[in-house]
């Protein structure tokens, strides 16, 4: 764990005396990145005060308990249940209830005989099998939520993989009844430490009961869109971020690229150079370049958010040596620009981590994740530009593939006034008031 601080204490190791205090800690240290973390974006321990009870925390805020044990002569991880529904106290009790009977019924259900067998809420479907023919069939087009009529993207319903993964997956096992009831408990939970992800989930659960009321295999009222006050889910307000780099900021980011190995450096400074998002950085295809007199990079619709077609960019001449420089390092038959190491497309993953590093090391790395520099803000940065510049909005929506009707977005966005502005602002009001007296 050598992202850990000797004020940490116990986050030092990978064991310590579980206490409900101390997984809180663990929890946010996790979501604030002062620990290591696997390939899923996930820390885990072992409490050494209960043998074979382990801790798994993600980066979203979500914890869960589980049992590392022998059960037939094979050492397997079964999940006792997540943190927030499970306490310290029962899951001890159900790892020493594992351990007393190995058996595969004890490991897979230690508390099925705590569950009443006619209660209603029993019956029905389950809650995994239902989000999996709904994300199908709205995949595939032939369910569509509300008022869309577009067939969703691959972007699209990879977003919607990884939130279930993220937050839908540990209510699975229960029935639709079940999982409606524990809703509002489960929901708050969520929307206190990952307000912005609590409310994807709320849209997700409200697609998934939408879709169950229309096959029919849910009859009562969506449990996502009631709307008694007492009972009614509301959503956490999401501020537009405004963020964007100074030109000294800038520089430091430039000057701590410049450490990391490729194709890091090259990735961000491709995002910076064209105004794009760091998804269609990262499938940048060679056939989708034109490096010749008029240089420029198409870039196909499906790599565009929102699928609003296809998008062509301009390339300035620091972009176009970039890619030559690229191209003399990327092997010949090599369908992208810029390879993960490991081969194909970039996981976001990957070059989050790489950003962390890089705005560490330029001394940008603030506890306020909101002062944070983020790659999107590459993108942001370039938009600001261009408008204080004086390009027209209209041609800084185009340039940075937006559609005409986000316009005022991008206003809002993109054209931020500077304090060298503002001062010349409030000089001219003054020499105003000066020459009345006059």
């Amino acid at each position: 764990m050598g992202k850990s601080t000797p004020e940490d204490g116990f986050l030092a190791g990978k064991a310590f005396p579980f206490t409900e205090a101390r997984i809180d800690k663990a929890r946010q240290a996790v979501a604030d990145g002062k620990v290591d973390v696997d390939a899923q974006g996930r820390a885990s321990w072992r409490d050494s005060s209960t043998t074979g009870l382990h801790l798994r925390v993600g980066k979203g805020g979500s914890a869960i308990f589980s049992c590392l044990a022998k059960v037939d002569g094979k050492t397997t991880r079964y999940a006792v249940g997540d943190a927030d529904v499970v306490s310290l106290a029962e899951a001890r009790e159900a790892v020493g209830r594992l351990r007393y009977d190995k058996t595969a019924a004890a490991a897979l259900a230690p508390r099925a005989a705590e569950a009443p067998v006619s209660d209603p809420k029993d019956a029905g479907p389950k809650v995994g099998a239902v989000v999996a023919e709904m994300l199908e069939a709205h995949g595939a087009g032939r369910w569509l939520p509300g008022s869309r009529s577009k067939t969703p993207t691959d972007r699209t319903m990879k977003f919607y993989a990884d939130l279930r993964r993220a937050a839908l997956t540990r209510y699975e096992p229960m029935t639709l009844a079940a999982f409606a009831a524990v809703l509002p408990e489960a929901y708050a939970a969520l929307k206190a430490r990952a307000p912005y992800q609590a409310n994807r989930f709320l849209q997700l659960v409200r697609n998934l009961y939408g879709y169950a009321i229309d096959v029919g295999s849910w009859a009562g009222a969506n449990p996502a869109t009631i709307t008694d006050k007492a009972r009614r889910l509301t959503r956490s307000p999401e501020e537009v971020r405004t963020r964007f780099l100074s030109d000294e900021e800038f520089a430091r980011l430039v000057k701590s690229m410049q450490e990391e190995p490729s194709p890091w450096a090259g990735l961000f400074m491709a995002s910076a150079f064209t105004a794009q998002r760091m998804a269609a950085c990262c499938r940048m295809r060679w056939d989708d370049v034109a490096l010749t007199s008029d240089p420029a990079w198409r870039v196909p619709a499906e790599d565009m958010k929102g699928r609003k077609g296809g998008h062509t960019v301009t390339l300035n001449p620091e972009m176009v040596s970039l890619l030559k420089a690229r191209r003399k390092l990327v092997p010949q038959d090599e369908e992208l620009v810029f390879p993960s190491p490991q081969g194909g497309v970039i996981p976001n993953d990957s070059y989050k981590n790489a950003w962390s590093r890089i705005i560490k090391r330029a001394k940008l790395w603030h506890a306020d994740k909101a002062r944070r520099p983020r790659p999107h803000d590459l993108r942001r940065t370039a938009g600001a530009r261009m408008t204080a510049a004086g390009v027209p909005l209209s041609t800084v929506t185009r340039a940075l593939g937006n559609a005409a009707s986000s316009a005022a977005m991008v206003a809002r966005t993109y054209a931020q006034v500077s304090d060298e502005a503002l001062k010349d602002a409030f000089s001219k009001t003054t020499s105003m008031g000066t020459k009345r007296k006059r």
